[in-house]
């Protein structure tokens, strides 16, 4: 019997269980997942404060599900990771002057809650949101005056996410062979910096974009 109770999340992650402590499953995954309530923190300050809350319930449903295996700590890591991507979505159309389909949500969740325990319906839901915002970055203009600082943040935002997803995808097919990189923790650090310039990009943009 583990700490926190048996395992009951429907993911594992490459790091040995209780190694490193009495009362953390997995401890470097933890730490670094609290680089999200840092962010949420900084975003309160912002216009998109709202997305600052979701990067704090991120942060605490990382550490939740990372420190006890459990799965109420699944279930509000990915709910707010899902959360947050369609917030950045709405805000891009804001932007574009469009509106985002009221249903997209709901069907979401009604899809995320009755295949909860199939990781593979949340990886397609987040994999899909993900595309729909690199689709939508290009139809982004900024004001006048940041149009470097733009172009930077935006290079920053991609090249820094993809080189986290390949070390995530690292993690999961060669975890016997890499565990001692705690790659997975450096998902959690490159995802956050992406984020970082991510969002404050959509705060330098023009309100007229088209």
């Amino acid at each position: 019997m583990s700490y926190w109770g048996d395992k009951d999340s429907s993911v594992s992650f490459c790091e040995t269980a209780y190694k490193d402590s009495t009362y953390i499953a997995e401890y470097y995954n933890t730490l670094s997942g609290v680089t999200y309530c840092f962010l949420g923190l900084y975003f309160l300050k912002t216009e998109i404060k709202n997305m600052g809350y979701t990067l704090i319930s991120l942060g605490t449903g990382t550490v939740l599900l990372h420190a006890t295996q459990r799965w109420y700590g699944q279930w509000l890591d990915e709910l707010s990771m899902l959360y947050l991507s369609y917030q950045i979505i709405c805000r891009m159309r804001y932007l574009r002057n469009k509106t985002t389909p009221q249903w997209l949500p709901i069907l979401g969740l009604i899809t995320y809650i009755f295949f909860f325990k199939t990781y593979v319906i949340f990886i397609i839901l987040f994999g899909a949101a993900q595309l729909q915002i690199l689709n939508d970055v290009k139809y982004l203009k900024p004001k006048e005056k940041y149009k470097f600082t733009f172009n930077v943040y935006i290079l920053i935002y991609k090249y820094v996410f993809v080189v986290s997803l390949l070390l995530w995808i690292i993690d999961h097919i060669l975890c016997n062979s890499v565990e001692f990189l705690k790659l997975h923790a450096f998902w959690h650090m490159g995802t956050g910096v992406s984020i970082f310039f991510g969002l404050n990009n959509l705060l330098i943009c023009d309100t007229t974009s088209i």
